[in-house]
């Protein structure tokens, strides 16, 4: 080998520098998706959650109604002993004879919610005032004055009864046809009766009694009683929001103390045994947004 040749490097073998430009080729080709990709993450903006504002009452309702209840009559009886006027004992449970409730306007109000398309469920407040007719020879064993014709007895008069009713009740709507929707219903709540009495025995011809007699009601009771309805009806859309709502309603309240029965010689305890009335009632039902 002479000296030129000795100072100069031999030069690479072409298939080698060929591998070598491929292999950073591929190199390069498979760094720049990824880097790519982290700088499209980087540059896309963060997206806060959307406000969703929470509906609220959107399947809560109001409802109020105003009804008419049927004259309804009810057994009544009194216990414990007392004397009457013309010396007679009374140590029986008795009828006082004839009872019956007149017929009376009545209003309710509440506040429901619509669980479903066939099942809601509401709470209400009712409230009515009514006549309570008393009459009856039941206050006395004897006979009335000698001056009245045989045969005629000592009767009552005229009281009050008012009445309040708190019920929860649960309605199946059966459906919605052209805008009607009839349903039935059930209900469980207590009523509080209260009776205001003024009612002084008279002759069933209206002359007195005589002061030897003297019978009296006094004391009129005020509790709460157990009670239950069932109702029936259908009702009809006329917005979207308002309902018109017509139905029967039939509500049956437990027995209690009407007041007490003073007479000559002593006092008794004069009871209904309770009783039921039968309503028709239409009312409006709003729903809210």
């Amino acid at each position: 080998m002479n000296a030129a040749g000795a100072g100069r490097r031999p030069s690479e073998d072409p298939p080698m520098q060929s591998a070598k430009s491929l292999v950073l080729l591929a190199l390069l080709a498979a760094g720049l998706p990824a880097s790519a990709r982290a700088a499209d993450i980087l540059d896309q903006p963060i997206e806060s959650p959307s406000y969703v504002p929470v509906e609220i009452g959107s399947s809560w309702y109001l409802r109020g109604d105003v009804a008419y209840d049927f004259e309804r009559d009810i057994d009544t009886k009194f216990t414990n002993s007392y004397q009457d006027g013309f010396g007679a004992t009374i140590g029986r449970d008795g009828s006082l004879g004839g009872a019956s409730l007149d017929a009376n306007a009545a209003y309710s109000a509440g506040f429901g919610y619509q669980v479903t398309d066939f099942l809601r469920g509401d709470l209400t407040a009712h409230y009515w005032q009514t006549d309570l007719s008393l009459s009856g020879s039941g206050l006395s064993d004897s006979a009335c004055p000698t001056a009245l014709a045989a045969g005629y007895a000592c009767s009552g008069g005229d009281s009050e009864v008012k009445t309040w009713e708190v019920m929860a009740n649960a309605y199946l709507d059966l459906g919605t046809f052209v805008g009607v929707t009839p349903y039935v219903g059930a209900g469980v709540g207590a009523a509080r009766v209260k009776y205001d009495l003024s009612l002084p025995a008279t002759c069933l011809t209206g002359t007195s009694c005589g002061a030897g007699f003297d019978v009296a009601m006094k004391n009129g009771e005020d509790d709460w009683r157990f009670a239950f309805a069932l109702m029936g009806g259908a009702s009809y859309d006329l917005t979207p929001n308002l309902k018109l709502d017509v139905g029967y309603r039939y509500v049956n309240i437990d027995s209690g103390e009407i007041g007490k029965v003073t007479a000559g010689g002593g006092t008794a305890t004069l009871k209904d045994d309770g009783f039921d009335r039968h309503t028709i009632q239409a009312g409006l039902r709003y729903s809210l947004f």
